[in-house]
């Protein structure tokens, strides 16, 4: 390569770097929990699983027009149908986005439930959640989401799907996954658990159980990343 050529070579190479640099970061997800901080929620209500699922399942099927609207719906079927037990947590600011889809908008989803704790002391399996497991993507597929599907996996296959899912999501405008099974929040952090933690100890948690927040991160999609959580936010460790 001659002097010129390679000058220019350089030149393409800052120019990349740059546009790189350039690149917007993916907008932080944004979380929505069934219930509030130390509260359960239930597995079944007259539809036959968690009442957010069931409030998910309706919203979706009327195809609210924007995130506003998708979220004033879930707030208020989520309480119709646990009774007023379950009151929607969610963020206070919410970006404008048109949810009704669009043919030039791509969106994914990934739905992360947990039903079959046999192999936990102490927890009971979730038959609710398992019912969840099969019309939470039946719903998200009818909404315009791909929607993937991981149901009673341990953390590695857990991890490994989301790991997957942010790839898949960062060529994407829009992100949804949803959390189903047993879950807790201990020192002010939200998990997802597995079914084979081992015991009553917190000190399982690194490796039986998954941070929401870690979850969040696999949402990478361009325009607005959701993530719902529909476990429990009670801390049976407390005071480990």
């Amino acid at each position: 390569m001659n002097r010129r050529g390679f000058i220019a070579g350089l030149a393409a190479i800052s120019a990349g770097d740059a546009f790189a640099q350039a690149a917007p970061a993916a907008p932080s997800p944004l979380f929505f929990y069934a219930g509030q901080p130390g509260r359960l929620t239930q597995d079944r209500d007259r539809q036959g699983g968690n009442p957010f699922a069931s409030a998910l399942v309706e919203v979706l099927r009327k195809e609210p027009e924007t995130l506003q609207d998708f979220t004033a719906r879930l707030a208020s079927a989520n309480a119709h149908y646990s009774g007023g037990w379950q009151q929607l947590q969610f963020p206070k600011k919410l970006p404008r986005w048109n949810m009704r889809e669009s043919e030039s908008e791509r969106r994914v989803a990934l739905v992360l439930i947990n039903a079959d704790y046999s192999k936990t002391e102490g927890v009971y399996s979730l038959p609710g959640a398992a019912f969840d497991a099969k019309r939470i993507p039946e719903a998200l597929k009818a909404a315009g989401f791909e929607t993937t599907l991981v149901f009673d996996a341990d953390a590695p296959k857990a991890r490994a799907a989301m790991a997957a899912f942010a790839e898949q999501s960062e060529a994407a405008d829009a992100s949804f996954i949803y959390v189903g099974g047993h879950g807790m929040q201990h020192k002010r952090v939200v998990y997802w658990m597995m079914g084979d933690y081992p015991g009553r100890d917190d000190r399982w948690l690194g490796t039986h159980a998954i941070a929401l927040d870690e979850i969040g991160k696999a949402g990478r999609a361009s325009r607005v990343n959701l993530v719902l959580y529909a476990s429990c936010r009670d801390d049976p460790f407390q005071g480990n």
